[in-house]
């Protein structure tokens, strides 16, 4: 399955933050962003406990404050 997270940082972490989504394997697309959110990053994933378990190392490094997760219709492209 495929998701995108929408990511709001500590602005003083952004490139911290932006160096650990680009790390993990199930990341292939990120973008940095100007807004409400700092970083979109497109991931594929097995099952939505993969997903959360993304979620939660993301979150546990104490630099993402808030993650908006969109997941993506079978089907659709």
């Amino acid at each position: 399955m495929e998701a995108f997270l929408l990511l709001v940082t500590d602005a003083r972490n952004d490139d911290c933050v932006l160096e650990r989504v680009l790390g993990l394997p199930q990341v292939f697309e990120v973008h940095r962003l100007y807004g409400y959110y700092d970083i979109l990053a497109r991931v594929s994933v097995e099952d939505p406990e993969e997903l959360s378990e993304i979620q939660r190392e993301l979150l546990n490094t104490g630099r993402v404050l808030l993650i908006e997760t969109l997941i993506c219709a079978e089907g659709a492209s």
